[in-house]
């Protein structure tokens, strides 16, 4: 059965091979039927579907990776605002003379923190609308 299709789909193969070669050495275009022309419309939309599909899945996939990179730099961020907190906070009990720079980095480090907030809520909006990551 198998050698049977093999040397139909051979015999096929030959006979579209002579049929090009003699349309290649006369100069002539390849006129598609009307079924060979549904038949490649067909096959072209099936592709962009398969691909319009795929973003579905990357677009979902993709969220995940949103979410879990804004957690992870939430977290860093906040870790570090309470470890600044601790810091100025002993140098204010100390004495320390550099007190108020360091008050001073430690609002710039809430300022920043809010507008990352802002941002991040603002760009989700813009871009990730609905679905986007809160």
């Amino acid at each position: 059965m198998f050698t049977e299709t093999y040397k139909r789909s051979a015999g096929l193969v030959a006979q579209i091979s002579s049929s090009i070669h003699s349309l290649v050495l006369s100069g002539r275009q390849y006129e598609a039927s009307p079924w060979e022309k549904r038949m490649m419309a067909t096959a072209m939309g099936l592709t962009l579907t398969n691909g319009a599909m795929a973003q579905g899945g990357t677009a979902a996939a993709l969220e995940g990776v949103q979410e879990t990179i804004i957690t992870i730099v939430q977290v860093v961020f906040s870790i570090i605002l309470v470890i600044g907190l601790i810091r100025v906070v002993m140098k204010f009990v100390n004495g320390a003379p550099d007190a108020l720079s360091s008050l001073g980095w430690l609002v710039g480090g809430v300022i920043l923190w809010f507008g990352f907030q802002f941002f991040k809520d603002d760009l989700v909006g813009t871009v990730g609308g609905e679905g986007g990551v809160r």
